[in-house]
């Protein structure tokens, strides 16, 4: 049994984006606190990044919001009706991936920003974007994992009727 209902994980995981989004907004609006001096399109470019990453980078959209987004979504459809009438591993295969990477790499990022360990190979990112960034992925992670759990329970006699048909 989980100690947390579904609906509450998944609206404490897409709680816990809430300073991701709003420090992802700031930058796209031209602010500059907490990020390194540069180009970040640039230097994604001079590392070999895909080439839609470098665009979106120049015209303020990060990669890493659409993926929150996706997550968000993904949260909701674990846990609201309409997600019953999706195929099961179309849910619980990214669900039960999220959680597997997420929770401990935002765990360790929160765990590793304050003591100097920098985001990537970029150096001059303030230790609190990490404790941001960290949060985001832990609590996304830890919603999916809870969230996928319970869609997993819930669904499981639907896919072994379908199964036995």
């Amino acid at each position: 049994m989980s100690l947390m209902k579904p609906s509450t994980a998944a609206f404490a995981g897409a709680l816990a984006l809430v300073p991701y989004a709003v420090m992802k907004t700031y930058w796209a609006l031209g602010g500059t606190a907490g990020k390194p001096a540069g180009d970040l399109a640039a230097q994604f470019q001079a590392n070999g990044a895909p080439e839609v990453l470098v665009w979106m980078e120049r015209h303020g959209l990060d990669f890493t919001v659409l993926g929150a987004l996706a997550g968000m979504l993904l949260l909701a459809a674990l846990v609201l009706p309409w997600g019953t009438r999706l195929p099961r591993w179309s849910l619980l295969a990214p669900g039960w991936a999220g959680a597997l990477l997420l929770t401990p790499y935002g765990l360790v990022t929160m765990g590793a920003a304050p003591l100097g360990f920098t985001v990537g190979d970029a150096e001059g990112w303030s230790a609190w974007v990490g404790i941001v960034g960290g949060l985001a992925f832990a609590g996304l992670g830890a919603a999916l994992g809870v969230c996928s759990r319970s869609y997993q329970h819930r669904t499981r006699s639907t896919a072994s009727t379908v199964t036995a048909e």
